[in-house]
């Protein structure tokens, strides 16, 4: 008897061959989206044979540029802790791109055959020789710059100088790469005497060490041990920033990396939470046309236990055929992704890999899910009644009670649309189960898209509580009282307002120290507290404003006395207000700009500039205007434009949130594949119904609006309850984005989007039932009154 149950198990499936079909294509897609938790792992490996490859530095100091000939280098490789150094020539300046200046980073590499630390390797072309330049393969990526070798490439340096060099290959260095993606600037790789030709300053003011001991005790103290040993060294003021310190394992952008992972598993709850309804429709539909089959097995002698094996076999048996094409297409999207994101953000080749675990997992959840979702379908099986069961026809009649009599009296609407909704009806619980699988299709879209125009809308705040046009950075010499009057002088110049950035830590997390004015051209915001007043500014009261995300990391508030690590030593600061900017992604500490004077001496001002027009036209040319005449008058400057740093910003988040949102087609293919499925069980069911509407008169056309009326009724009634679950989930990725990227973004919901699902959810619903929609008018009415 077991045997013949199991061979039911297979025959079960095969009899209803597009059920099944559909059935273990929602699992393989879902199966498929838990190789999502196979990123981080896959970008780890990769990423850490690149930093092993590229010998990448545990310690990078930043000073003034100094002369280190190769005595002074032996020291410094003498020193406790140290592996290995290598000093580096680091400017930033602008190169030409076409007519239009771009920002632009060009690295000083001692000799590019013996790299000890933070390699440039060479793709493609030739190492530079001292007249050349290497471009960094993100530039072409990116579309920042798209020299080739062989062009030529303008580089703008002080005192006006412009030097042409020749593109001698492309290079490759990860730390490089980062600075293109994150600043959308142009990253070159030379000689160390191209640098202080364009920069007027001999020496190097980078130096790269990779260690023996990387524990943070020890990377502190062998930062010490540099600044203790460069004191000797002639120019040495002290660390012009904080050292940059990189973790065991750690490698450039892997913190963002494993943020923007954190997004993905949402997605990939979601579609297995569809698959696993969509597996429990399925049982239901399947137990609920054997009605009778169910109870002659019972009669015969067959006990609860042995009925139940048949129906968890069918279910393992579809959940294994599932899973096995799920696994394979798990492996292809991990890896598939993988390359993408390696390739887009790091310029790496990442080779093939697979991570067991995942998929070992996958493989376990794949075969027994759909075995616990059946486990309601078939208790209520085994456990129903053995006269009910014998009396049943096994026929779509469904339900007679007061929610149907409540349809019959819809009376508005046409004939054929009456007998659509009353099909819907008449499955309940599928029809339900349909709805949820829209529904979350629905809400996540929704949630997503809900998210994106939060992003969008921060961004704009963002950029938008900055007063100035333009922002004017020194590279070199400081600018003085005669860099100021040659500012204000400048045609198209309405305002200047000098400020500072540095970098600082609060309580071990990494900000930034804004020194600007008490009235300032900035637009801050205050959630509690206060700004500080023209009189501490004048008396330069150690105070400080605090943005809201990093007070919340640190647990700064109001009235707090914190201690700010910077690269001149630490600094006490008193906290009298909390903002809610999100400048440095809400890192940022404001403190008057006569404050930092005193505190930091060596720190020089930039200039904010508000031009006499908005017209992005003007703000170009008076860019122009302000680089061109501090240039020729011995400043070095670069310059950030605030319309354009915008628009960069939107884009580059508009990626991200597009990457989401095509995940989130998971789910809506997983739930159209469950629609399809719906409408496909409610036409085998309904064919004898079909052949007596056919023979009483009805034409193909009136069957195709009713079961286009059910598929609308299904699909709308999905919409109607995603509209709240989106909602919910945008709340949940509101607050996601605050815990673990740690920036606040608003609650956004827009009406607009709300159409634009029903008006998708609805077209999309009658293009996926088109196929079952056609089987039903292309039968027969004889060989459907025929069909068992």
């Amino acid at each position: 008897m077991l045997s013949a149950l199991a061979r039911k198990s297979v025959t079960d499936l095969s009899q209803r061959r597009s059920r099944a079909f559909f059935a273990a294509a929602t699992l393989a897609l879902a199966v498929a989206s838990l190789g999502i938790f196979a990123l981080p792992a896959l970008m780890d490996r990769s990423m850490n044979a690149e930093v092993k490859a590229g010998r990448l530095a545990d310690l990078t100091a930043y000073t003034s540029p100094l002369v280190l000939d190769a005595t002074r280098l032996r020291e410094l490789r003498a020193l406790p802790n140290v592996v290995a150094v290598e000093p580096r020539a680091f400017l930033s300046t602008q190169v030409y791109v076409g007519e239009r200046r771009a920002p632009a980073y060009v690295v000083g590499v001692r000799n590019f055959a013996r790299q000890r630390v933070d390699v440039v390797h060479v793709e493609a072309g030739a190492a530079p020789r001292t007249d050349e330049v290497l471009t960094e393969t993100q530039n072409a990526k990116r579309g920042t710059f798209g020299a080739h070798t062989g062009d030529s490439v303008r580089i703008l340096g002080t005192d006006g100088l412009e030097l042409s060099l020749r593109v001698s290959g492309v290079g490759r260095n990860l730390n490089g790469g980062k600075w293109v993606t994150d600043n959308d600037a142009v990253v070159l790789y030379t000689s160390p005497r191209v640098v202080q030709e364009l920069g007027g300053a001999a020496g190097y003011n980078s130096l790269h060490f990779r260690l023996a001991d990387t524990r943070p005790a020890a990377v502190v103290a062998t930062a010490r041990a540099v600044r203790t040993h460069l004191r000797g060294v002639d120019g040495f003021t002290g660390f012009s920033a904080l050292p940059d310190v990189r973790a065991p394992g750690d490698w450039p952008g892997k913190t963002d990396f494993q943020k923007f992972t954190k997004f993905f598993v949402v997605v990939t709850v979601l579609a297995l939470l569809s698959a696993f309804v969509l597996i429990a429709n399925t049982m239901t539909t399947l137990v609920a046309e054997q009605t009778g089959e169910i109870a002659t097995m019972k009669a015969v002698g067959g006990r609860r236990r042995q009925i139940a094996a048949v129906y968890v076999k069918t279910a393992l048996l579809l959940g294994a055929v599932g899973t096995c094409v799920g696994l394979v297409l798990g492996v292809l999207l991990s890896n598939v992704l993988v390359r993408f994101l390696g390739s887009t953000f790091y310029a790496i080749d990442v080779g093939f890999g697979v991570d067991w675990r995942v998929l070992a997992a996958s493989a376990l959840v794949g075969v027994v899910g759909p075995a616990l979702a059946a486990l309601p379908a078939i208790r209520r099986a085994i456990r129903a009644p053995l006269r009910e069961g014998l009396e049943a026809t096994g026929s779509a009649v469904g339900s007679q009670d007061a929610g149907d009599r409540l349809l019959r009296r819809v009376r508005f609407l046409p004939r054929t649309a009456q007998i659509g909704l009353r099909g819907v009806g008449r499955r309940r619980r599928r029809s339900l189960a349909t709805a949820v699988m829209v529904a979350l299709a629905v809400g996540n879209l929704l949630a997503i898209m809900g998210l994106a125009a939060a992003v969008a809308n921060t961004t704009h705040v963002e950029w938008r509580d900055h007063g100035e046009n333009v922002k004017l950075v020194s590279q070199g010499r400081p600018f003085d009282d005669y860099a100021n009057s040659l500012i204000r002088s400048t045609p198209g110049v309405g305002a200047v307002e000098p400020m500072s950035v540095v970098d600082a830590r609060l309580s071990g997390k990494d900000g930034y120290i804004w020194s600007v004015r008490s009235k300032t051209m900035f637009r801050y915001r205050i959630a509690d507290g206060r700004w500080y007043t023209p009189t501490e500014a004048r008396a330069k009261a150690r105070v400080a404003v605090v943005e809201r995300n990093i007070a919340r990391s640190t647990g700064t508030r109001v009235g707090d006395r914190v201690s700010v690590e910077t690269a001149a030593g630490t600094v006490a600061l008193r906290v009298i207000g909390i903002a809610t900017n999100q400048q440095e992604n809400g890192t940022a500490l404001f403190v008057p700009l006569t404050t930092m004077h005193e505190l930091l001496p060596g720190v020089s001002d930039d200039y904010w500039i508000r031009t006499t027009s908005h017209d992005h036209a003007l703000v170009d040319r008076t860019t122009t205007s302000l680089e061109d005449t501090l240039a020729s008058a011995g400043y070095d400057v670069s310059t950030e434009i605030e319309y354009v740093g915008e628009a960069d910003n939107v884009a580059e988040n508009r990626t991200i949130t597009t990457t989401l949102a095509v995940l989130g087609f998971l789910i809506v293919a997983i739930s159209l594949v469950g629609l399809a499925n719906a409408l496909t069980m409610s036409v085998i069911e309904r064919t004898r119904e079909i052949g007596i509407l056919r023979t009483i008169g009805a034409r193909r056309r009136d069957v195709r609006r009713i079961f286009a009326t059910e598929s609308v009724a299904l699909a709308t009634g999905g919409w109607l309850l995603g509209v709240p679950l989106g909602y919910l989930l945008d709340v949940f990725l509101v607050w996601l984005v605050r815990e673990v990227v740690n920036v606040e973004v608003p609650l956004a919901f827009p009406f607009w989007n709300v159409v634009v699902a029903l008006v998708g959810t609805v077209l999309l619903a009658l293009l996926i039932t088109f196929l079952p929609i056609r089987r039903a008018v292309r039968f027969k009415p004889g060989d459907a009154l025929r069909y068992a």
